[in-house]
């Protein structure tokens, strides 16, 4: 069976960089899949979780926002504003995160610097739980159940 390379880059790291059958992501217009041989394409994509099938598993990783190449010869390029995998995240630890960032919203009084970066930061935290929402109950990479892991 054709193959796709696909490479997820973020700034922080390179999240995948393996050949899979195919990949699932969120973009402007809607939910794409690509396959092998699909046409050359270039979109922006939506913060949300990609799916990428290689086969013998499905990976969930949960991409901040940014751009989805697809190349002749099946090459798919992923540059990400940011990038996680999905058995990465903590539940506990984001809904923490959300009552700090909700709070310093509440507190910043004016500074709009303050207001804006609490408001990236729940962005980024109603995007993880969302994700982790849409996927629990599934079977990830280790084995163990998202529910598992969250602790």
């Amino acid at each position: 069976m054709s193959k796709i390379h696909l490479k997820v880059v973020s700034p922080e790291r390179t999240l995948v960089d393996n050949e899979i059958e195919e990949v699932i992501v969120w973009t402007k217009t809607g939910q794409i899949a690509i396959l092998p041989n699909h046409m050359p394409l270039v979109t922006e994509i939506e913060p949300g979780d990609i799916i990428i099938k290689t086969g013998k598993e499905d990976i969930i990783a949960v991409i901040y926002g940014g751009f989805i190449q697809v190349k002749e010869k099946s090459e798919v390029l992923i540059l990400a504003d940011g990038a996680e995998h999905l058995h990465e995240l903590n539940e506990a630890e984001i809904k923490e995160a959300k009552e700090r960032a909700e709070q310093a919203k509440k507190q910043s009084k004016g500074n709009k610097v303050i207001f804006a970066a609490s408001e990236a930061e729940l962005a980024r935290i109603t995007t993880q739980l969302r994700s982790i929402t849409r996927h629990s109950g599934i079977r990830r990479r280790h084995g163990k159940d998202i529910k598992e892991l969250k602790h």
